[in-house]
């Protein structure tokens, strides 16, 4: 009897992701031939590269796989990246306000990861000097 959808093994999900990675992987070797291929410019090129990490991340969501979101990061930035100078958005810098935003974000989780930290440890162990 096969299982439900759910209630698969966490081998099955380990090897049904695998081959999503593989997938992934494959498109981005053809991604990068068609791009050298047809001289394709730079920005063209991220958008597609944002395309097809954010496309392999909602593949993972649709299977029930756990999204990676390091992934996600990375494909919007090449995706808004490839945006911004196809639609010439030049006034304002882009590297500078991802590389702030980027920031913000890790630190904002890192902050929340030491407070979920310090609260379990806190109600679960021995008691810390105040």
């Amino acid at each position: 009897m096969e299982p439900t959808s759910g209630q698969e093994s966490s081998a099955e999900k380990t090897t049904l992701a695998g081959h999503l990675d593989s997938i992934a992987r494959g498109m981005f070797i053809i991604w990068i031939g068609m791009a050298m291929l047809v001289a394709m410019p730079w920005r063209w090129f991220l958008v597609g590269l944002g395309i097809l990490i954010l496309a392999a991340q909602l593949a993972r969501s649709q299977v029930n796989i756990k999204i990676e979101g390091f992934w996600v990061a990375w494909g919007a930035v090449f995706l808004i990246g490839g945006l911004w100078t196809v639609l010439n958005i030049a006034a304002l810098p882009l590297a500078p306000i991802v590389l702030i935003l980027l920031g913000m974000v890790l630190l904002g989780k890192a902050i929340i990861g030491i407070r979920l930290y310090l609260r379990s440890t806190s109600t679960n162990g021995p008691q810390r000097p105040q």
